[in-house]
């Protein structure tokens, strides 16, 4: 059951650096057509930087997702490193049900500010689209997808406190 669970979570993780790849070549060509516009034809496009600045905040909330599915957060292991693998993973799951309960936190205010902000729209993108797109839906999205995450990291220390520590290393050897 966790392999399925996992193997989701790698499919929405490849998702996710796939749709922020392309965040970061939109980035480089929005800007890089602006530079052009504004210095070698002397008319700006009125609409790229926004656009660029909405793109920027969509890559860093899917790549604090994407990263987390991964294990690249920053991790200070100083204190678990010198606890039984039992007391450590107790500690590990203890910090995974607050990081679970922060992540709920944020999709439920999420929701509620994405309602307010949904009223006001972009300003110069040469469509109109609502702001809680470019700002409280990447948010809730990104807090979503790394609860998801969370469960499996949980899920995982309490396999090892169930006394399972070994299925790790069953899942490494067929993956």
């Amino acid at each position: 059951m966790l392999s399925r669970y996992k193997r989701l979570l790698d499919r929405i993780g490849t998702i996710e650096q796939a749709f922020g790849i392309a965040l970061i070549v939109l980035i480089v060509v929005a800007i890089t057509v602006q530079v052009f516009t504004r210095y070698a034809l002397g008319r700006p496009i009125a609409w790229v930087e926004e656009s660029a600045t909405y793109a920027f905040i969509w890559m860093v909330f899917v790549g604090a997702s994407a990263g987390l599915k991964k294990g690249r957060h920053i991790l200070i292991a100083t204190f678990g490193s010198h606890l039984s693998p039992r007391m450590a993973a107790a500690l590990r799951t203890l910090v995974w049900l607050l990081v679970l309960g922060t992540l709920v936190v944020l999709v439920v205010q999420g929701v509620k500010v994405m309602e307010v902000e949904g009223r006001s729209r972009t300003i110069s993108l040469p469509i109109e689209l609502p702001r809680s797109w470019f700002y409280s839906l990447p948010l809730t999205v990104s807090a979503v997808s790394m609860a998801l995450t969370g469960v499996y990291l949980l899920l995982e220390e309490l396999a090892v406190l169930a006394g399972r520590p070994d299925w790790k290393a069953a899942r490494a050897a067929s993956a």
